[in-house]
């Protein structure tokens, strides 16, 4: 029997609902629209994520799974997990904490940056062998990627919490924060995630397909 991966990467998503899915991405692609391009990167950062050495892969949901998340799990054989947590923040917490719990690290990534790939992860893994944690920067203030490995699972809360999501400030901020908790951090290069229409044009155009 092939021994278990030490780590876990907890692969955050939307269940994919009509309306409730890329709402900025909305406006100019229409809900419908928006629901297909969310679809279309969800299935791609699976293909891209799912068989990962040295981690074991989990897909983490906002809510409880439709067809769609159960089809996903099925081809590509990830467990099906639900986040929980009053907001982002506790929501990662508690991914990681329950990760860490049966590893020696944890990752959470989401599935609208293209950048993270296998190359990404394994600088991740590799960052997390002499720090306690590592970050992937956006170039919007945020940050794509969160790793955290067992040593600092007792600090890691006051990472996440009372941060404004959404704004420029995030990584900031968390940088702040892991100082003030004695952490090392790796951070990798930036990457970008996809929020606007624009964003959705660079996507089309980096993965060299029309939309559809």
């Amino acid at each position: 029997m092939k021994p278990a991966p030490p780590g876990r990467l907890c692969i955050f998503t939307r269940v994919p609902v009509l309306g409730g899915v890329k709402q900025r991405l909305a406006a100019g692609l229409g809900a419908e629209g928006a629901l297909e391009a969310h679809t279309r990167l969800v299935e791609d950062a699976l293909a891209r994520l799912a068989a990962v050495p040295g981690v074991a892969s989990e897909l983490w949901l906002d809510n409880c799974p439709d067809s769609a998340a159960r089809r996903w799990a099925g081809e590509w054989s990830v467990p099906l997990r639900v986040q929980q947590g009053h907001d982002l923040g506790a929501r990662m917490a508690h991914a990681l904490e329950t990760s860490l719990d049966q590893g020696s690290l944890a990752l959470v990534v989401g599935t609208d940056c293209p950048g993270i790939d296998t190359g990404y992860l394994s600088a991740a893994l590799s960052g997390l062998g002499d720090h306690d944690l590592v970050l992937g920067p956006a170039e919007d203030g945020g940050y794509g990627l969160v790793g955290v490995r067992k040593a600092a699972r007792a600090r890691l809360r006051v990472l996440f919490e009372g941060i404004e999501w959404g704004t420029s400030g995030v990584l900031e901020a968390t940088l702040r924060r892991a100082a003030a908790a004695d952490l090392s951090v790796s951070l990798l290069p930036p990457i970008w995630d996809v929020d606007t229409p624009e964003d959705w044009q660079r996507y089309l155009a980096l993965r060299g397909g029309a939309e559809g």
